[in-house]
């Protein structure tokens, strides 16, 4: 009997995230008028991302394995927040931190809320903004995945 209650991503065409090694993406939907992205993000064992400032309002659930925030600067120390299959967290917003899988990795679901346009901010080792995130980049990301033929998902205009 096959457990049909347990996420299963083996059928999702995971795009790595350019230029880091264990980190990966799937976008679900970009909706401009409600200025909200939907998309999972995987994480191998103990990978983590680059510092970064959500800009509007996230939430965040874990879909499997651990996934945890630490300090947005280098040699960060433990991490402050830790959660597990089915843990969820939400802030309003100017939210920064660098985020991780644990042992196992991580799978989690983040709809993000971007403020005119700008869904979050790539940090520099000086804590100043070396780039923004737009709809519009996640917009070209979605069409790209769909010329690809990698899903399914509808567009939201």
């Amino acid at each position: 009997m096959t457990e049909t209650y347990r996420f299963d991503d083996r059928t999702i065409a995971w795009k790595p995230f350019a230029g880091f090694e264990g980190l990966y993406y799937h976008l679900l939907s970009v909706d401009h008028d409600a200025q909200v992205v939907d998309m999972l993000m995987k994480f191998d064992p103990h990978a983590e991302c680059v510092p970064h400032r959500h800009v509007g309002p996230t939430k965040t659930l874990v879909l499997q394995g651990e996934h945890s925030l630490y300090d947005p600067v280098p040699d960060h120390g433990p991490a402050n927040t830790t959660r597990r299959a089915s843990g969820f967290g939400a802030n309003r917003g100017d939210e920064t931190h660098i985020e991780g899988g644990g042992a196992d990795g991580a799978i989690i679901l983040l709809m993000m809320t971007a403020r005119d346009g700008v869904v979050y901010e790539i940090l520099g080792a000086d804590g100043g903004v070396e780039r923004r995130i737009t709809l519009d980049d996640f917009q070209r990301g979605l069409e790209k995945q769909q010329r690809d033929g990698r899903t399914r998902q509808r567009v939201q205009q």
